[in-house]
């Protein structure tokens, strides 16, 4: 891939809004009284991987410095701290931005670089785990997808299952195309995926990829990250699509994760994930079904902060943060402290 994210129209205004000094001058003005969560997949080098490199946030410098600025200008918050905002038990005089470090899946670097940072600065990260996952070698579809696209021997190719998708790989860049791929097999995910599969390494005349080195945290991991004070919540057991499933299926995807933290970590956990986070992936069901096994939150993504009093504790909203730039991080962030918007 020629470059880790596309400069943009908004990475442009955010390079320039930074370097005039705009996100000092927002430092200084009075920042909105709120709860921005920050949900993460993976830190790393997308570049030196061959997988997914949506999933990747930030490289380790990187990340440090994400977490060193939000330590100047927020209020970084542990799980209990934002449970109570969300349940309306905060009651302060001064308004302030808190903030909620959270990660989705449970990648080994969330063991091996994510949590060594975090917990070099007394921060709590909540790790949110798809049960299934840990521990294991598995290859989910989105790595799946983009490992193929990434050995496609086809620059251009099509595929005919479920709709018809030409992709031309001179035309548009790898991470454009793999978004349109990832869109179509987000879409298969509960129908037929390993067809979807099948077609596309036919049809790009890819490579398949060798599960045989674990790429997800173990068990052992998990424990000491709670021990290092860390917080561990629910993803899920199969990180299926939760709104797509009969209330059955739900129920033990819901449970059956709950119940092996329970048996592996010995902690309740009683805050959930959804999978993909999207409108799309649940629904007010599912939303129904959290509410009556128990938990106190579940967590969205989309692109605001939560608001006292206005926060549907079974829909809390994330800011999904991407690969993106350091100005733009920096001017982000500090729109966001004022706004309760992540723009631009």
């Amino acid at each position: 891939m020629a470059a880790r994210f596309h400069v943009g129209k908004r990475e442009l205004l955010a390079r320039g809004l930074f370097w005039s000094g705009g996100a000092l001058v927002m430092d200084q003005l009075p920042q909105q009284d709120q709860l921005m969560v920050l949900n993460y997949h993976r830190i790393g080098n997308a570049d030196e991987d061959s997988f997914d490199p949506d999933l990747f946030a930030a490289k380790a410098d990187e990340f440090d410095d994400q977490i060193s600025c939000l330590k100047r200008h927020t209020a970084l918050v542990t799980l209990e701290e934002a449970l109570a905002f969300i349940e309306g038990a905060v009651h302060e005089k001064t308004p302030r931005c808190r903030v909620l470090v959270t990660f989705d899946d449970g990648y080994l670097d969330n063991y091996e670089t994510a949590f060594p940072i975090l917990r070099s600065h007394g921060v709590q990260g909540v790790f949110f785990l798809a049960t299934g996952l840990v521990g294991s070698n598995c290859i989910p579809w989105w790595d799946r997808a983009a490992y193929l696209m990434k050995t496609a021997r086809k620059r251009r190719f099509t595929l005919r299952f479920p709709v018809q998708l030409e992709i031309d790989l001179d035309k548009n860049d790898l991470l454009q195309s793999l978004r349109q791929v990832a869109a179509l097999c987000y879409w298969q995910e509960t129908a037929d995926i390993g067809r979807f599969m099948r077609e596309l390494a036919e049809a790009a005349d890819a490579e398949e990829p060798a599960e045989e080195t674990r790429r997800f945290l173990d068990w052992d991991e998990a424990r000491r990250m709670i021990g290092g004070g860390m917080a561990i919540g629910c993803h899920t057991h199969s990180h299926g699509v939760l709104g797509r499933l009969p209330a059955e299926h739900q129920r033990r995807e819901l449970s059956s994760s709950r119940e092996l933290l329970r048996e592996r970590l010995g902690v309740a956990a009683d805050t959930l994930a959804y999978p993909y986070g999207v409108p799309t992936s649940f629904s007010g069901q599912t939303q129904e079904l959290v509410r009556e096994m128990g938990y106190r939150a579940a967590f969205s993504i989309n692109r605001h902060t939560n608001l006292p009093g206005k926060t549907n504790p079974y829909s809390v909203n994330r800011i999904c943060i991407g690969n993106e730039g350091w100005p733009r991080f920096r001017v982000k962030s500090a729109v966001c402290r004022l706004t309760g918007k992540y723009w631009p």
